[in-house]
């Protein structure tokens, strides 16, 4: 029973973490529309993204994630 109990927590745990880990999009946009952008974040948390695509948005303009 012990065995099973820890096979059961590691199957969960293994989920939860490759769950957690997406591809994001930053979209930065300019008042030119010719100059609008994409930025694939790939294998990030939301909050690792967010973090990211704030840091295009200091240098390059109003970056969002989608």
């Amino acid at each position: 029973m012990k065995k099973l109990y820890f096979t059961f927590i590691a199957l969960l745990v293994a989920i939860a973490f490759s769950s957690c880990s997406k591809t994001y999009t930053c979209t930065c946009t300019f008042a030119d529309a010719s100059k609008n952008f994409d930025v694939k974040i790939e294998k990030a948390r939301r909050n690792d993204a967010k973090v990211i695509c704030d840091d295009y948005s200091e240098f390059v303009g109003n970056c969002a994630i989608k």
